[in-house]
């Protein structure tokens, strides 16, 4: 009997569960198949758990995944001054398992390797041509971690939680041979998702959803979801046929910039979870701004906000401008912290904070030289 990874996965601080055995459609109609020779392209955390996955299946069930290659992109140089050279976490998993490794940039000038029927895409980054995908007779796959067409684009995980959204789920699809993310949905979580927690961080919702699609992955194989014609299981394109749809591009610094005017302590412990540290200018003593890192943040009611009153002029750059926000601020000595008003009337406690120039200093030390007494 072969049983389904589980849909109860458990990571630190978070548990998602659904009431179904499988994560996803329980639709399920077995086609004949000829045995897979696939091209993997990953690249992160996320699309190692399917090919971690796709390597099992293929040992136990040779008649299903006869090979496995796998392309990964070249390594990207990072750190100050570029100077430090990061490979791929999915070539090292792929070195792990024994497979052949493909490292190129493009595929321009380049054959999949010979016989090759699947290309199975998991977070690549790198658009898959039609002339790669019309010389495998099965076309191509992609697990992709939203309930589309729900935030299709490259960073469907970091916007699901930037929205505040309380469900997301796994699709599988086939690749289109012209536009990322718009193939046909073979299966999906099912209605309503997964729950997203409050205290879901970045990582371990991550962790969870690569689980799920890893299993949407092979039990989708295994039932010939591949194999043409192709049935269209997504139920989400219904719930949004009169929304507009929303895009979930690449995120960069500039989203974790505090924004004053509009984030309440909620928003301070989700952007937290998702990026680790949230960032602002502030105004320092001799009148120049400076960015601090907020390192150490959590929510708190009004009444546990103790010690004296102060003020810090913060700003929120837009492109080229900037608008100064004054918040009313309390030190509290006594537990080495500094509590933080926020929109709405929301109070946040910092514990630690990184001024720009400085190393981590705890926030009472920290934001000395940006207080001013409150008028």
């Amino acid at each position: 009997m072969i049983r389904p990874f589980s849909c109860l996965i458990s990571a630190p601080k978070l548990r998602v569960s659904v009431a179904q055995q499988r994560c996803f459609s329980s639709k399920i109609t077995t086609r004949a198949s000829d045995p897979l020779r696939i091209l993997f392209c990953g690249s992160d955390a996320f699309s190692c758990e399917s090919l971690r996955a796709l390597h099992h299946e293929h040992e136990r069930n040779a008649q299903l995944i006869e090979s496995l290659d796998v392309m990964v992109l070249p390594p990207r140089r990072t750190g100050r001054g570029f100077k430090d050279i990061s490979e791929v976490p999915c070539k090292s998993v792929a070195e792990h398992l024994g497979l052949r490794i493909h490292q190129r940039e493009t595929f321009r000038g380049w054959k999949t390797p010979e016989g090759t029927n699947l290309i199975v895409v998991v977070s690549f980054g790198l658009f898959v041509p039609p002339r790669i995908l019309n010389s495998a007779k099965y076309g191509g796959l992609n697990v992709h971690p939203s309930l589309l067409p729900h935030l299709r684009g490259p960073a469907p995980i970091h916007h699901a939680m930037m929205r505040g959204d309380k469900y997301t789920g796994v699709s599988l699809q086939t690749l289109d041979p012209k536009v990322f993310d718009h193939g046909t949905v073979l299966t999906q979580t099912p209605s309503p998702g997964l729950a997203i927690p409050d205290s879901a961080t970045l990582q371990n919702l991550t962790e969870a959803l690569a689980k799920v699609g890893a299993e949407m992955l092979v039990q989708g194989l295994r039932d010939g979801l591949h194999a043409p014609p192709y049935t269209d299981a997504g139920w989400m394109a219904e719930q949004l046929k009169d929304e507009k749809l929303v895009h979930a591009p690449k995120v960069g610094k500039g989203e974790s910039q505090i924004s004053w005017p509009d984030w309440t302590p909620s928003h301070f412990e989700r952007f937290v979870n998702i990026f680790s540290t949230v960032w602002t200018q502030a105004r320092n003593n001799k009148g120049k701004f400076k960015r601090v890192l907020f390192l150490d943040v959590e929510s708190v009611p009004e009444h546990e906000v103790t010690g004296r009153d102060e003020e810090v002029v913060f700003r929120v750059e837009s492109g080229d401008e900037g608008k100064d926000i004054q918040r009313a601020v309390r030190i509290d000595d006594e537990r080495d912290a500094v509590y933080v008003q926020t929109a709405h009337g929301g109070w946040v406690r910092v514990k630690s904070v990184k001024v720009d120039g400085k190393t981590t200093q705890t926030a009472r030390i920290g934001m000395r030289e940006f207080l001013k007494k409150m008028k």
